[in-house]
């Protein structure tokens, strides 16, 4: 696992970071600025900080888990992926730790699942001691930009190898064409490059994918053909 950059000064580059209100109910459809999301992570953190001082610990956790959901949005935000309901922050999640396997193992994977344990699902479920709070809180300050640098790495060829790996990007990419043995050199990303990738997308706009579908040979046929659907792994 490549090594992952300390946290530094928490306070840096947070001051004045609140939601854009002005958006109202057509907020889902504005691309924010990855570096507006990154300070907006920051704040989180330390809210939930404030809110363990006062004992607050379901409003710490959720906060922590709301500081992570803004690196997975980030990583959706680049790709052009759907990212407006808890299932597909889960479904980003997912597909970065598989398309980023270094980032997979360790104590970074932990403190994912810490902050959605107990902090997403501590919130409605208020099952974990101010203890595991706390961890979790210190997780995500801990390996944030870790996560930073997953959420913002250059995207690598992905094949679907599973029915789960399937429905997730059906899901994060609107196609619901996908299946087994697709492949994509760029992490089934819809948007082809880097740049314009700050400019807002039209709510109503369809989402059309840029990669290549399965191969088809000179007689029409698939030079690989995909494999039966089986066990979801």
């Amino acid at each position: 696992m490549p090594p992952i950059p300390s946290h530094g000064d928490r306070q840096t580059h947070i001051e004045n970071v609140a939601p854009d209100r002005r958006a109202g109910r057509g907020a889902a459809g504005r691309i924010r600025p990855s570096e507006e999301r990154r300070q907006l992570a920051h704040r989180f953190i330390i809210d939930a900080r404030q809110e363990l001082e006062t004992d607050n610990r379901l409003q710490a956790g959720e906060k922590a888990w709301g500081a992570v959901a803004q690196m997975f949005k980030i990583a959706a935000e680049q790709r052009g992926w759907r990212h407006f309901s808890h299932r597909q922050l889960e479904d980003i999640g997912r597909h970065l730790l598989t398309e980023y396997p270094e980032y997979n193992t360790g104590p970074l994977a932990n403190a994912l699942n810490d902050a959605y344990r107990q902090g997403h699902q501590n919130f409605y479920e208020n099952w974990a001691s101010p203890g595991e709070v706390e961890e979790a809180v210190e997780g995500v300050e801990r390996f944030l930009p870790g996560l930073d640098a997953m959420a913002s790495a250059e995207r690598r060829p992905f094949d679907i190898a599973s029915n789960a790996q399937r429905d997730r990007l059906r899901s994060l990419t609107g196609d619901d064409g996908l299946e087994r043995g697709d492949r994509s050199e760029a992490g089934f990303s819809l948007r082809r490059s880097r740049a314009g990738m700050e400019a807002a997308v039209p709510r109503c706009s369809p989402i059309r994918s840029d990669y290549p579908r399965r191969a088809v040979g000179s007689e029409g046929v698939e030079e690989n053909p995909r494999p039966n659907p089986g066990t979801n792994k």
